[in-house]
């Protein structure tokens, strides 16, 4: 049986991902940030800890999911927004073309460029997460959500999805890809259940 990752795995690896992107440090190795992040997380008081991984809940700040600041600490916290079209929930911002519209191009470049525009945005909006791309193959025709995804070419959808992480990671922000599998239901999404072997 697999044990869950540690704490501070859960932690350096944040530290590790944001620095790597917004080159908080000169140098980008692994010793390095895992030194700073050991120092950090040694400072932490349990509730901080706490705070750090479970964040503040859904819409708990001026963001989709927020990680608090600890002040004391001089660490400002973290913002995650949402939407594999743009940035969801906020004004003078653009809604791009679906990833199955990007897909269905079949243009490494262009996938890349209308993910590097959403990075602008979502950076232009304080985000430092982006929610996004979603990864889930449409296997379902009727499915509600097959227009967040890449489509059903397994290929195209892994090309898709390098390209679109490059764009979102191009001008300072994490992507998190999303969705791996099991996404298909929009309908009653929120009082079902999938258990999946």
């Amino acid at each position: 049986m697999m044990r869950p990752p540690s704490f501070l795995f859960l932690v350096l690896l944040v530290i590790k991902l944001y620095c790597n992107v917004v080159h908080c440090f000169n140098d980008a190795d692994w010793d390095g940030a895992s030194s700073r992040a050991r120092s950090f997380v040694s400072q932490l008081t349990l509730e901080e800890r706490v705070s750090l991984v479970t964040g503040q809940g859904w819409y708990g700040g001026k963001c989709v999911g927020n990680i608090a600041p600890i002040q004391r600490l001089n660490f400002k916290g973290l913002c995650l927004m949402d939407s594999p079209v743009g940035v969801r929930g906020t004004d003078f911002v653009t809604v791009f073309p679906s990833q199955m519209n990007a897909a269905m191009t079949w243009n490494r470049s262009l996938i890349y460029e209308r993910s590097a525009a959403m990075c602008r945005e979502f950076r232009g909006k304080g985000a430092h997460i982006v929610l996004a791309p979603m990864l889930n193959m449409a296997r379902a025709p009727a499915a509600g959500r097959n227009w967040e995804g890449f489509g059903a070419d397994p290929w195209l959808a892994g090309e898709a999805a390098v390209y679109s992480v490059q764009g979102l990671q191009s001008c300072g922000v994490i992507a998190t890809p999303k969705h791996w599998v099991g996404n298909e239901q929009e309908h009653f999404r929120t009082l079902q259940t999938t258990n999946m072997d």
